[in-house]
């Protein structure tokens, strides 16, 4: 027997229901022994007041959502590399850190990652997006915020409300929360890495101003190559974050400014061998596959004349922020509550993408055309401007491998946003209890502007390759700098682009919270999107130019992208526009049982919007129109589950089944067809679990899915499991007091997983270990030893294609972990 609760005639399978229930019974028996005793440490926190979403503040304890808050010492303990490492404890959280410091992956409970970023997921900072759409090509929203020591607290909500009470996030918000000063404390922090090249210091100050207002500054600033190989400073900037607040009888004003600008690397797939197994010479754990002799770059403007690039720039981001959030109780029982941001962000997108690897003895053995007769030497540097023998090819850097390097050379010349949220809550008691009735309306913007400049060049395979030019028989460099096309022949010629694309929200809400008896409490919600998109593509195509104007044409020029009037005359997205509208809704309830034990349960049914740049580099705009079905992807979500605390032990334990439809993209693959159409489905259970017995303290949790594909574009991956996606994530800490300093562990693994939804080849599980100590050398100065990946493991995460088989190595395109690192910090809080 079936319960059909979707509009689409999707059903959800009653075991989950059963699931749910016997779990929660099961949980709520073994707590019975203590639920008298109130904790003194409350180690899940469900007196915490949880403001994401929820229309005004509630606790962990009556909310009707599955909660999970990351305090800065839980966040701490994880030794982050990046933002995104933070988010890896959070039960139910899937993100993939291995790009960098940013451009992450993140997902939630089996929702499929698609192209990358966070499709169904949204980033918030103070309750507002950090960008409209989570996965904009070369534009995550997690390179446009970094964590550091103004974070009071990191909110994350999965399912529930985060489909009606923010635009495009169906599966989930992870809201950081900043300090806003209302207290008075202040840290100033040096970190230095022991093992490898980075300082960086911290600093946050807030103070209360007299009665009525409050202040808190803070930023960091770093420098150094990082962790990885680059053989230059690819880490370089900060940020600095100003609140302001102001309190009146009947409500506060508060006013924020943030100003990031940072640089680091950008780190894309890089061959390795299947099995969690290093090439001789290229470790994935440091390697940046970076070639340092792109730093330096020539490529076309776009119309044929030069223009220079450096692979230096990584990942840059500008990003200027003002907000605001102004609160006022209007009478006794009605509350207006205003949020408004404006972001301007921009900067570049620099990274070296293995898109081939083949025997250096033969160039054509990566897709180089026109190769009969040459070999190949080093373009510059020891031993260049010279061919290497066919013994020198045969055993370079003890794999013989060659590797062609295409550039994701991107201008971000606008990623600016805007965000308004109004609205009025009505509260009143009714029944047992206070009911609130909230109306709200929200309006967005989100423009981008992205210029696409690709290169292909060769080079060797170590960690920091180095370029290869062509030779001919007599010895003569046919290529410069390793530079074999201005563009990507063996893509297509896909991938030089002007693209631009300007999108507005707007939004209508209605919330009500209800507290039904003493114990029991209902939440139900409902939001209609309406959308609209303008957006220009324009594709370069391939001639023979002179580029250098030296009055001929080389082998990169024979294949050179330019604009050209066929480029401007493409019927299909040189100019298209398309509208969309959905309407989500949202139904929970929470039963506190006792102080300390409650069970909830919440059906979500929303959907996300798709940002034009996906639909374009799909195929999905024909004659300026995007094709049915292809705009608005949507998500079903249904979670049971109990949250207890003790004196000791706390666990919050939830199961869920999610529904997903999803039109995306994978022309970067190199793809004849990129579209990619599926349905997806997910099942499992998510446990966060504490404990604090005397000196010793223990945090964690689990995430079990079973995960499917239900229906695709393409018969044969019907039946699957999705690409990445591992049955089994856990993670933990466990940390012990000694008088007054701290000793600690933690942990992170997820099983097996495969690198495509045709599940033909495997990513083998990994688990690691991070340790930390501080030592406390006044009540106010510490030091803190921290070492990330200690035993020093090979992880893959995001991979590329099939492997290929060459000088008897299985290897394919991937992205590790990072291997281990060692750093060392003074901090004075005061």
């Amino acid at each position: 027997m079936n319960y059909t609760l979707s509009k689409s005639g999707k059903k959800f399978n009653k075991s989950l229901i059963s699931l749910a229930v016997s779990t929660s019974m099961l949980l709520c028996g073994a707590a019975n022994a203590q639920q008298n005793q109130k904790a003194d440490k409350e180690s899940i926190d469900l007196e915490t007041i949880i403001v994401t979403g929820s229309v005004k503040g509630t606790t962990k304890l009556k909310s009707t959502l599955s909660v999970t808050t990351v305090s800065q010492e839980r966040a701490e303990s994880f030794v982050p590399q990046g933002t995104v490492d933070i988010l890896r404890s959070i039960p139910g959280i899937r993100a993939e850190s291995t790009g960098g410091d940013s451009n992450g992956n993140i997902t939630v409970r089996g929702v499929p990652l698609g192209g990358g970023g966070s499709r169904f997921l949204q980033l918030h900072e103070d309750g507002l997006p950090v960008l409209q759409f989570g996965d904009i090509i070369v534009g995550n929203a997690d390179n446009y915020y970094t964590y550091d020591q103004t974070v009071n607290v990191v909110e994350a909500i999965k399912g529930g409300t985060a489909a009606t009470l923010a635009s495009n996030s169906p599966s989930g918000v992870i809201n950081f929360v900043s300090k806003t000063g209302e207290s008075e404390e202040g840290t100033l922090i040096y970190r230095t890495g022991l093992d490898f090249d980075q300082d960086r210091i911290d600093f946050a100050y807030g103070t209360p101003l007299g009665d009525d207002w409050a202040i808190h500054v803070g930023g960091f600033y770093r420098v150094g190559e990082g962790v990885r190989e680059t053989d230059f400073n690819a880490e370089e900037g900060g940020q600095i974050k100003l609140s302001v607040s102001r309190f009146f009888d009947n409500g506060k004003v508060r006013l924020y400014y943030k100003n990031l600008d940072d640089q680091t690397a950008s780190i894309l797939p890089m061959p390795v061998q299947l099995n969690n197994q290093a090439i001789p010479g290229l470790d994935p754990r440091e390697a940046s596959n970076i070639p340092v002799g792109l730093t330096n770059n020539k490529t076309t403007d776009g119309s044929g004349g030069i223009r220079e690039s450096s692979i230096r720039d990584g990942n840059s981001v500008k990003s200027s922020v003002i907000g605001g959030e102004l609160q006022f109780d209007l009478s006794d029982d009605l509350t207006v509550t205003e949020k408004f941001r404006v972001a301007k962000n921009s900067g570049k997108f620099f990274g070296a993408f293995s898109a081939g690897v083949g025997s250096a003895t033969s160039p054509s053995s990566i897709g180089v055309p026109n190769t009969d007769g040459l070999t190949l030497g080093y373009a510059n540097g020891i031993g260049g401007n010279t061919p290497l023998s066919q013994t020198e090819l045969q055993n370079l850097n003890g794999n013989g491998l060659i590797q062609d390097i295409r550039t994701f050379d991107n201008d971000i010349n606008s990623l600016d946003n805007f965000t308004n949220d109004l609205s009025l809550t009505k509260s009143f008691e009714a029944l047992a209890g206070y009911t609130s009735v909230t109306a709200g309306y929200y309006i967005a913007t989100q423009e981008a502007d992205i210029d696409w400049f690709w290169q292909s060049h060769i080079a060797d395979v170590q960690n920091v390759p180095r370029l290869m030019d062509l030779y001919d028989a007599d010895g003569n460099a046919v290529t410069a700098n390793g530079q074999i096309a201005f563009g990507a022949p063996q893509w297509g010629n896909c991938c030089t682009r002007d693209t631009y694309f300007d999108s507005s929200i707007d939004a209508y809400y209605f919330a009500v919270d209800s507290e039904i008896t003493d114990s029991l409490s209902i939440s139900a919600s409902i939001r209609r999107d309406n959308g609209e998109l303008t957006g220009s593509w324009f594709q370069a195509t391939p001639s023979a130019i002179d580029v250098d104007n030296d009055g001929e044409i080389s082998f990169s020029e024979m294949s050179t992208e330019t604009f050209t009037q066929q480029s401007f005359s493409e019927p299909n997205k040189t100019l298209f526009n398309y509208d969309w509208s959905y309407t989500s809704y949202a139904l929970g309830f929470n039963y506190v049982i006792n102080n300390g034990l409650a069970v909830f349960g919440n059906y979500s049914d929303g959907a996300r919007a798709s940002f034009g740049d996906r639909l374009a580099d799909a195929g999905f705009i024909v004659q300026g129109q995007a094709q049915p079905g292809s705009v608005v992807n949507d998500l079903r979500m249904l979670e049971a589950g109990v949250k207890y605390q003790g004196d000791m032990f706390g666990i919050f334990a939830t199961a869920f089944n999610v529904e997903t439809n999803d039109a995306n993209s994978e022309s970067a693959r190199g793809l004849e067809n990129p579209a990619r159409i599926r349905e997806f489905e997910s099942s499992g259970l998510e446990i966060e679990t504490t404990a604090n017995i005397g000196n010793f303290n223990f945090f964690g949790g689990f995430t079990y899915t079973d995960a499917e594909i239900k229906d695709a574009n393409d018969p044969g991956v019907v039946g699957k499991t999705p690409r990445r996606q591992p049955d089994l994530v856990y993670s933990g800490t466990a940390s012990y007091v000694i008088d007054v300093h701290t000793i600690g562990l933690s942990f992170f693994g997820r099983t097996d997983s495969y690198v495509s939804d045709d599940n033909t080849n495997k990513l083998d599980g990994y688990f690691t270990v991070n340790a930390f100590a501080t030592y406390m050398i006044t009540d106010d100065l510490a030091f803190r030893l921290a070492v990330n990946n200690l035993t020093n493991e090979i992880g893959l995460t995001e991979a590329e294609g099939g492997f290929q088989t060459v000088n008897n190595m299985d290897i394919i395109r991937a992205r590790s972990i990072l291997g281990r690192s060692t750093s060392l910090e003074l901090r004075y809080n005061f």
